[in-house]
């Protein structure tokens, strides 16, 4: 939905699509995504942190800590390590949903719901599909989304406008 400023014409919006770049806006967006999972479900989060530490990172086991008295939160401070190059986090990222699917599907399913919420709402061209941070044509995805709408018109006051879409689209080279 487009902000009360776009809608009355005080701002035009822009569509400046990311690629290939980690602006500070999306590494806090991912980050948060990663705070609202481990607040969620910390036991899972402690899990993952720790495969990430000593399997991704290589690092000691006993440098790590426990889920008592606290342990390295990996996956923020490496997203946000300005040392790393974006690929680098994206790498990462897709072991950490890697790991995540593996062991809890639910969570999964909602994490990678945020994020690419997230990535759409920060003009980010990348989405994961399949647990794999893969790019997409942003145009493209909005367009895919008109035909899913279509079968939830009214049968008694659309049938009409839904055969005239639904040929529409089948016309449509997509």
């Amino acid at each position: 939905m487009n902000s009360f400023a776009e809608r009355y014409g005080y701002i035009t919006p822009t569509k400046i699509y990311l690629r290939e770049k980690l602006t500070p806006e999306l590494t806090n967006a991912i980050c948060n995504n990663i705070e609202l999972l481990r607040d969620r479900n910390y036991a899972l989060f402690y899990s993952l942190e720790r495969y990430m530490w000593y399997k991704v990172l290589n690092k000691r086991l006993k440098d790590f800590g426990n889920i008592t008295k606290g342990f390295k939160t990996v996956t923020i401070e490496y997203i946000e390590n300005p040392a790393c190059l974006w690929y680098e986090k994206f790498n990462y990222l897709e072991r950490f949903i890697a790991c995540l699917k593996e062991q809890d599907e639910k969570e999964y399913i909602w994490f990678t719901n945020q994020l690419n919420s997230s990535f759409k709402s920060q003009y980010f061209v990348y989405r994961i599909k399949n647990g794999l941070i893969v790019e997409i044509n942003p145009d493209e995805e909005d367009n895919l989304q008109i035909p899913l709408a279509l079968p939830q018109l009214p049968v008694n006051k659309g049938n009409y406008i839904r055969n005239t879409l639904r040929t529409l689209f089948q016309l449509l080279p997509l």
